[in-house]
């Protein structure tokens, strides 16, 4: 039913309320922290009647303003949109407005190259992991050859690494969040991962298992890898700091933990290439023979065929 006294926060209010429910911690506490900041100060006092689209483009031009103290990304900006944009359909469905007022997210992106470590020092790193033993050194190879998140590692439990069979469960995450009820800034959350594609088994290579195992505790496993207790996992930032530590004492530039997965990306989509190319092989043994591996679509004035060799010699014999 509709409410003409109803006002813009008292609906975001309730869309809260529902992303609590259907999201994940993480998410919501993001969505609180972006409707507490930007959205509810710039809707006070108004009424949802009252809200229209040259109010909500002035909102976004506000957000847009490079002359703010502290200007905003294109990626915030962007979730603020599509926050508000959520917001007013909540509005129309529940029957508070006639229509759908919308507020365009699209925006330039912005594609700045990500910094990743060279070859070279990518080998200095492994070098001086593998001539100095800790369990922090032992878990960032397992990262750098895993492209596990921060997160994902410190929850890791000895119980999720299967020896045997040469393969890690991703069954958790570690993060600190703002606590909403409390006074308290933050509080370290162990929860289950974001999606379900984040639950996953990821393979391990052999060299690793002997790099893992003095540290690990066949008594008990439910002791996480870093922590060494079952009671608590390590700070992600706490790890950060091991991992920032150990980069200065293997004389190497600081990046971000989040740089050294990008060469497991890029190793796996090797392999993945090389699989596919086997398959492909495997499924048809006469394709090189017949087309020399490489085909195109049939274009008029060519042969009958629908698909032709790309280049022109003899076929194989």
């Amino acid at each position: 039913m509709k409410n003409e006294t109803m006002y813009f926060n008292d609906l975001l209010s309730i869309w809260l309320e529902k992303q609590k429910q259907a999201r994940a911690l993480s998410t919501y506490v993001k969505y609180r922290h972006l409707a507490d900041r930007y959205i509810s100060p710039y809707f006070r006092s108004i009424q949802l009647s009252k809200v229209d689209l040259p109010m909500l483009q002035t909102f976004r031009n506000s957000l847009l303003s490079p002359d703010s103290l502290h200007p905003l990304g294109n990626g915030t900006i962007r979730c603020i949109l599509l926050l508000v944009n959520s917001i007013l359909r909540l509005s129309y469905e529940t029957g508070q407005t006639n229509g759908i007022l919308y507020l365009p997210p699209r925006l330039p992106k912005k594609r700045p190259e990500v910094p990743v470590f060279t070859l070279q020092e990518q080998k200095q790193l492994e070098h001086y992991l593998t001539a100095h033993t800790g369990v922090s050194e032992a878990v960032i190879y397992l990262g750098l050859y895993t492209g596990l998140r921060v997160g994902e590692l410190c929850a890791l439990r000895w119980e999720n690494i299967h020896f045997s069979d040469r393969y890690l469960h991703v069954r958790h995450t570690v993060q600190r969040l703002t606590r909403l009820d409390t006074t308290h800034k933050s509080e370290l959350i162990l929860s289950g991962p974001k999606s379900i594609s984040s639950n996953r088994l990821v393979p391990l290579p052999a060299f690793l298992l002997p790099i893992l195992q003095p540290y690990s505790h066949p008594k008990h496993p439910d002791y996480f890898l870093l922590s060494q207790s079952a009671s608590s996992p390590m700070d992600p930032r706490t790890f950060q700091n091991h991992y920032q530590r150990i980069l200065s004492q293997a004389g190497l530039r600081y990046l971000n933990f989040h740089a050294i997965r990008h060469p497991y990306v890029k190793h796996m989509t090797k392999i993945f290439s090389l699989r596919l190319m086997d398959s492909q092989a495997q499924a048809y043994p006469d394709a090189r023979r017949k087309t020399r591996g490489a085909c195109q679509l049939h274009r008029g004035g060519q042969n009958r065929s629908s698909v032709r060799p790309l280049c022109n010699r003899k076929r194989f014999s």
